[in-house]
């Protein structure tokens, strides 16, 4: 354990050379190929636990990681000399990104109110600090295996773990805090955006985990590729077949509207049939299964967030997965919060 730790900041010390020869900071890109002429071999960082390079380099102390202005990630040494080069290219940044959009500056303003987001870029200097260092005991095997086991039945709503597309995806990320990558594919556990009844059929299939109880809402990208309804409600049967195989009690809820769901006679219909095929579920004698009439609520609710879901239906169109207001996302929650609740206390 000791040789590991030893040989790691032995490592992370040769990587702040680097980047000082470098003067005014190193691409993370370039970061191995360096290392490799400087050492002969490459930065070993599976060996310290990590899953890739970058995620290890930012568990170094004394070393940045930050955006210039073509939005690379720059590698600089954490020291006074460093917060200055650091404080160089955020101003690049912002000097060059005001000189692209200085013709769209409207367009852009709307949109950046919509995008804001509290992440760590926007945070004060200094509010937070990568000092922590892999060791044996924290990226162990054994227990590294047993976080996967975890990890893969999240997102978990009310003890149930949830399985479907983008609606829950959108609720994971937007109000439950769970990890959804800005520019990887987006998802968390077996909520996928874009996902169709079959595709989740096939993770159910194939999964080796998954939680005793489970949520499930899928369906809505099945009709925006104007799938057949019947087809439809096969491949929810068999889905309800895979998860009660897995010895899972099932929670389905039905499907609502959204922005991105064009608003067309035809849809509505089969978004009806197909929901009243998931109200059978309650009392169907082979797969029987609790059912939370979701759409019922939002009907009810339609007056009341009318302008916010207008308003949110001009934004939306260009978000990859978003599909609730902010009011919507409220009523949802809400509602998921209640039913399960009572499930839970009355042994469902």
């Amino acid at each position: 354990m000791n040789f590991c730790e030893s040989e790691e900041m032995k490592i992370a010390k040769i990587l702040i050379s680097i980047i000082n020869v470098s003067g005014n900071g190193l691409p993370l890109d370039k970061l191995d190929s360096e290392f490799i002429n400087y050492c002969g071999f490459p930065i070993p960082y599976k060996k310290f636990g990590a899953e890739s390079l970058k995620s290890w380099v930012l568990t170094l102390p004394d070393i940045y990681l930050v955006k210039d202005c073509r939005n690379n990630d720059i590698l600089i040494q954490q020291s006074m000399k460093s917060t200055h080069i650091k404080d160089l290219i955020m101003k690049q940044k912002r000097f060059t990104f005001k000189r692209k959009v200085e013709g769209q500056r409207y367009q852009n303003m709307h949109n950046n109110k919509r995008q804001k987001k509290f992440e760590h870029n926007n945070l004060p200097q200094g509010s937070f600090i990568h000092s922590s260092t892999n060791s044996v005991e924290i990226n162990g095997y054994d227990r590294f295996e047993l976080f996967q086991k975890l990890e893969c039945m999240l997102p978990l709503f009310y003890k149930h773990q949830a399985l479907g597309d983008d609606f829950f995806l959108d609720i994971a990320d937007t109000k439950l805090g769970y990890y959804v990558s800005e520019n990887g594919p987006k998802e968390c556990g077996l909520c996928i955006s874009g996902q169709t009844i079959a595709g989740l059929t096939e993770k159910v299939r194939a999964s080796v985990h998954l939680a005793p109880r489970v949520v499930v809402m899928i369906g809505f990208r099945d009709l925006l590729q104007n799938r057949n309804v019947n087809s439809m409600i096969y491949d929810l049967r068999q889905l309800i077949n895979e998860l009660k195989k897995k010895n899972t009690r099932v929670t389905l809820v039905t499907l609502i509207p959204s922005p991105k769901l064009p608003d067309m006679a035809k849809l509505r219909i089969r978004m009806d049939i197909f929901n009243k095929a998931i109200l059978d579920y309650s009392c169907d004698s082979e797969l029987c299964c609790n059912v939370i009439d979701m759409n019922a609520i939002f009907q009810r609710e339609a007056e009341s967030f009318r302008r916010e879901y207008d308003r949110f239906m001009k934004v939306a169109k260009n978000d990859n997965y978003k599909v609730f207001s902010d009011y919507g996302r409220k009523i949802f929650l809400s509602t998921l919060k209640s039913c399960l609740k009572e499930q839970l206390e009355a042994g469902h």
